[in-house]
């Protein structure tokens, strides 16, 4: 079985990313580096795949949410990040996907009217084009709010959604997702 490296712009990414391998492959090897954000993440991405290179992983996973330009409000350009991603070394003998959520990973779960209904604590309607949600993970918040107003998700339970989501469903519905399971296999 292939062992994979994440490496993601937080904590909460990365073990997504983790929960999505564990439900797609079993019990992989998974070494997970988060940079607590952007900028970090390609400052260290360079010496992360050649210390994964070196321990003998064979797949890597770069993952960056392709964000807001935060004057106009319009998406940053994915072709011109997914550009500068790739053109961070990686050593030959890792694979290795650019995976690109459009604004966040957290428009993943608008897929799936499952994983909604446990965030909404109620039923609630999935979206079939989730990547154009805008302020996915606020709106995320906002809707598990309970009658307090006291929100009842937090990026702490993007893992345990993800193990919920429905991958297939997601990836019809989510190019970024649709890739990472191609890279995937399994």
């Amino acid at each position: 079985m292939a062992r994979f490296v994440v490496l993601a712009e937080d904590s909460t990414d990365a073990e997504a990313i983790h929960a999505i391998l564990r439900k797609r492959l079993g019990r992989p090897t998974v070494q997970k580096h988060s940079a607590k954000g952007s900028a970090r993440l390609r400052n260290k991405a360079a010496p992360w795949l050649r210390l994964a290179a070196r321990d003998g992983y064979e797949r890597a996973i770069l993952l960056h949410d392709l964000d807001r330009d935060p004057r106009t409000q319009a998406l940053n350009d994915e072709s011109t990040l997914r550009e500068e991603l790739e053109a961070i070394p990686c050593p030959a003998r890792i694979m290795r996907l650019v995976c690109i959520p459009v604004e966040e990973l957290e428009a993943w779960f608008w897929s799936d009217p499952h994983v909604l209904a446990d965030v909404a604590g109620r039923p609630f309607t999935a979206s079939f084009s989730p990547h154009n949600i805008i302020g996915p993970k606020q709106k995320l918040r906002d809707l598990s709010r309970a009658a307090n107003r006291k929100p009842r998700w937090s990026e702490q339970d993007n893992p345990r959604l993800a193990e919920m989501l429905d991958l297939e469903l997601c990836a019809s519905r989510c190019p970024s997702m649709r890739r990472l399971l191609d890279f995937i296999g399994g």
